[in-house]
């Protein structure tokens, strides 16, 4: 789980917690179980008055596994990520004695735990943060804008809300001039983004899954604890419903990650194993920013100020903020080709381990488990590749898409209401929402952001020089306006002239909608 910087770690990465510390002097070996821990939990102990064939029988004897039931310790998801989540953001061996010494009460007895968080120090404690709280918060993020957009609907609905601006509707030969404020965009963006990060106190509440993470599971204070907690680590995974790795670049170069691997298959051979690529969320993150921006240009400066709607120079200036998110992606994108030929070029002798005792310790549980380190690499490569790939979440999941795409249906929802206020016939009211809302602005944009993540995927690899790279970030910017551009002014000509061509299209969408996002995209996966 933990990486520590070896020492010869490429010492460029300043902002990645410091992980080297001085190994402790151990004058005897105690208990028939322990085995010395490891660096990759921010301690070591000098091994040398250690006896390896006491290591040999007790791998022998597949002790590795058995579960210490006195130090099973564990915190709930919810806890971990309160705080801006700070047990995330740093390592035990950057904090002093007293913040040490604190960590331990955090968590608490537990039978088994919900699921098991591998992950390496290398990687700074932000990305991880804001990848749970994605994965957890999602859920919680949609509720909440659900029920102030729904709120705010109603209230502009029956004219409690004031409305400054005008909006220039002309749709079923409704053509009149409408009171418009963009009350759903505001409200809606502000509380999407504070939902998210206000998802761990939601969770707390709603029975937060109980994990292990190994800052507090493990005391990091009085050494007898520390040992039996590392070397407990096998018993640790036995009793986890799942082992869901917080992939990173760095990841599979640790050997003690590569062990948290093989002891989970070995006790839970049919136990998920989920891959959670870090980048993923990163990239949702930064196409919600973009989308809400966008809106807001579409919102204000446009289609507010001047009365326009879906006109060339609207739409280049509304999706104007992705393209320099498209550059960003594409870089975040590399990391899941890293990850496929980390896989296919897997070597256990290549994984970094500080100290020689640790690694003959790693190695031979493995040698012990799967018969060989050569059977265990021939594993990794083959059958444990196939389902990494498989559990690995690499595409654009729904819910993130419609985290994505709040800001323009908030937008979208504020031009339903201008047509409420402005007295628009039930036709003309159906048709706007039905083919612009609905089949334009969720649909539609799920498509969009759908195709903007698959070119980015499929042209991830850097060109020959920077500026040829970054004219592929433009030409993929360029189709993505292309398309975007071609469903607006198809929605435009069908919703505006016939309810019938409204909902034909709003279907059309969802089928296509529900075909990506339920069997993804094809995409050729090049290391």
């Amino acid at each position: 789980m933990g990486s520590n910087q070896s020492c010869c770690c490429d010492k460029k990465q300043d902002d990645v917690p410091m992980e080297m510390v001085k190994a402790q002097p151990m004058e005897t070996y105690k208990g028939s179980g322990d085995l010395p821990p490891t660096e990759d939990y921010a301690f070591h102990l000098d091994m040398s008055n250690f006896v390896r064939g006491a290591v040999q029988n007790q791998l022998e004897a597949m002790k590795v596994l058995e579960v210490d039931t006195a130090i099973v310790r564990g915190i709930s998801v919810a806890s971990s990520l309160r705080a801006s989540g700070r047990l995330w953001q740093k390592s035990p061996v950057d904090m002093d004695e007293r913040a040490k010494s604190k960590l331990w009460d955090r968590s608490e007895p537990v039978d088994r735990f919900d699921v098991f968080f591998s992950h390496t120090w290398r990687t700074p404690g932000r990305w991880k943060v804001l990848s749970l709280l994605f994965q957890y918060g999602w859920p919680f993020t949609l509720t909440c804008w659900a029920c102030v957009a729904s709120f705010v609907f109603f209230l502009g609905a029956f004219g409690w809300l004031p409305t400054p601006l005008t909006f220039r509707a002309d749709v079923l030969g409704f053509q009149k001039i409408c009171p418009f404020a963009p009350w759903v965009y505001l409200s809606g963006v502000f509380t999407a983004l504070l939902a998210l990060f206000l998802s761990p106190y939601w969770l707390f509440f709603c029975n937060s899954p109980k994990c292990f993470l190994d800052v507090v599971s493990i005391n990091q204070v009085e050494p007898d604890l520390m040992e039996r907690g590392i070397y407990g680590l096998g018993g640790f995974l036995s009793i986890s419903n799942q082992l869901r790795v917080l992939w990173s670049p760095p990841y599979l170069s640790r050997l003690w990650c590569v062990f948290e691997l093989a002891a989970f298959r070995k006790a839970n051979p049919d136990g998920p194993l989920i891959v959670k690529p870090l980048f993923v969320e990163r990239q949702a993150f930064l196409l919600m920013l973009g989308s809400y921006l966008g809106a807001g240009i579409f919102c204000f400066v446009f289609a507010v100020r001047l009365g326009l709607r879906f006109s060339l120079p609207v739409t280049m200036l509304t999706v104007a903020p992705m393209l320099f998110i498209v550059h960003s992606n594409r870089k975040f994108m590399r990391e899941k080709h890293q990850l496929i030929s980390f896989l296919e070029n897997f070597q256990v002798e290549a994984a970094e381990c500080r100290l020689q005792s640790d690694r003959e310790f790693v190695l031979s549980a493995i040698a012990a488990w799967y018969g060989s380190v050569e059977n265990f690499t021939d594993y990794i490569r083959g059958p444990l590749r196939e389902e990494l790939l498989r559990m690995s979440a690499t595409d654009l999941p729904l819910g993130y898409a419609l985290m994505i795409i709040l800001g323009p249906v908030g937008v979208a929802l504020d031009v339903v209401l201008a047509f409420i206020r402005g007295g628009a016939p039930l036709p003309a009211l159906a048709s706007e929402f039905v083919g612009s809302a609905l089949g334009w602005v969720v649909f539609g944009v799920l498509l969009c952001i759908k195709v903007m993540w698959w070119l980015c995927d499929r042209f991830a690899a850097p060109r020959s020089s920077k500026l040829l790279d970054y004219l592929m970030s433009l030409a993929i910017f360029l189709a993505f306006f292309v398309f975007f551009f071609a469903g607006t002014v198809i929605s435009d000509i069908l919703y505006t002239t016939t309810l019938l061509g409204a909902v034909c299209f709003a279907i059309f969408t969802l089928l296509l909608v529900v075909l990506v996002y339920g069997k993804g995209l094809p995409c050729r996966s090049r290391p």
